[in-house]
């Protein structure tokens, strides 16, 4: 079993730093992520959070700042290439994930105060002086590191973990790319040399159009957890992407778009068994549901 933050450990530290009076504690943990050393101390000496689990997932190269919060195209391929037996069952916790993270500082491979980083170009150790410099940035900071760290499902539920933490977003979208890809060929029996390369295009396009996907796709009772239909979907979408001249201009990653689409699918599925239908009847089924969410 791939090693993983002992889970009792690590959500008694989340919830701690995620209650309004822990400033200090707060300011303890975000002085501690300006450097490598202070990090994996305040982890294992000061909050005690081990590991269970007795195999190591071998680490990635080393990263840029820029590279680990949003890392490339072949960055991602190449990550999913190296970690691609990842059980899916452990794949989805935040406590493999924060362990991965976690071994990443602890080799030098990614800076702790790269956690803090968010979506604009500021450094997260500069995001991290802010914080300390002023009680309004900190629990905001806080949050950036557990959500890079593993995801944060106390704020942001399940979806967390494959939409913020950038190593589990990686290896989530590019296999789900291999398995939109191995539906279209082995049942739609499209045979595109290009399948591939389309999918990833459009998972990727949009931070929000990959957790609006993914938030469908784990949702119980969801019309997504159909794999041929969420496979269907998502093919369709790659392939109307790939026709679109400007992607500035593609709108239906938008994640409201999104949501119309699964929920006009989802009606649907209240008088219609969409998984008894073949390839060809359900993507014309999709196609219809598409054009009528954003008509």
């Amino acid at each position: 079993m791939y090693k993983r933050l002992d889970d009792e450990a690590y959500t008694r530290l989340r919830k701690d730093l995620l209650r309004k009076e822990t400033i200090d504690l707060q300011k303890e943990f975000l002085m501690a992520a300006r450097s490598n050393a202070g990090f994996l101390a305040f982890m294992q000496d000061v909050r005690g959070i081990g590991t269970d689990g007795t195999k190591d997932l071998e680490t990635y190269g080393r990263l840029t700042e820029a590279e680990y919060i949003n890392p490339p195209e072949d960055t991602e391929l190449s990550m999913y290439a190296q970690w691609k037996d990842i059980p899916p069952e452990t794949a989805c916790r935040v406590t493999f994930w924060g362990e991965v993270t976690l071994n990443h500082i602890r080799q030098g491979k990614i800076e702790a105060h790269y956690l803090a980083t968010s979506s604009d170009t500021t450094r997260g150790i500069d995001h991290i002086q802010k914080a300390l410099a002023s009680d309004q940035n900190t629990s905001s900071c806080v949050l950036n590191v557990l959500r890079s760290m593993s995801g944060i499902p106390e704020k942001r539920g399940n979806i967390s973990v494959y939409a913020n933490c950038p190593f589990s977003r990686a290896w989530w979208r590019v296999r789900l790319a291999h398995e939109v890809q191995k539906t279209v060929r082995d049942v739609c029996g499209q045979k595109s040399p290009d399948a591939f390369k389309k999918i990833l295009k459009l998972l990727r396009l949009k931070n929000e159009g990959w957790e609006t996907i993914m938030r469908w796709v784990i949702s119980r009772n969801s019309v997504l957890g159909d794999t041929k239909t969420r496979d269907l979907l998502v093919w369709i979408l790659a392939e109307k992407l790939a026709s679109t001249k400007k992607t500035s201009d593609f709108t239906l990653l938008n994640s409201e778009t999104i949501r119309k689409i699964c929920r006009t699918l989802g009606v649907r599925c209240a008088w219609q068994e969409l998984s008894l239908l073949d390839a060809d009847e359900l993507r014309s089924v999709i196609e219809g549901d598409v054009k009528l969410a954003i008509d």
